[in-house]
């Protein structure tokens, strides 16, 4: 199995590395986009309107919900028997774009 790496850079920010795991993965991109065209939806919304199954759009949204750039109307720890609505967050995913674009072209 491949090693992964992290690059030995003082610029390698946690930002950067939230930027390159989100913006990094098609399907993470995928519902990214359908959150900011679509505003609040639940799982299964995302998941009838992106190529990736249940599962791996749960695992997609914690992940996505942890690096901040969606949001969730129910709080983790409240939402047994309930379906949160999730939406993006244009200001954190701007953030991130804009932390990965600064590591990579300057100096």
């Amino acid at each position: 199995m491949p090693r992964i790496t992290q690059p030995r850079d003082d610029a390698w920010s946690s930002d950067v590395e939230a930027a390159v795991a989100t913006f990094g993965n098609r399907s993470r991109n995928e519902i990214l986009r359908y959150l900011s065209a679509h505003g609040p939806a639940t799982r299964g919304d995302i998941v009838d309107a992106v190529s990736a199954g249940e599962p791996s759009v749960a695992k997609h949204l914690l992940a996505l919900e942890k690096f901040g750039v969606i949001k969730a109307d129910v709080e983790p720890g409240r939402r047994h028997g309930r379906s949160p609505r999730y939406s993006a967050n244009p200001a954190r995913i701007k953030e991130l774009l804009d932390a990965h674009l600064q590591y990579l072209m300057e100096n």
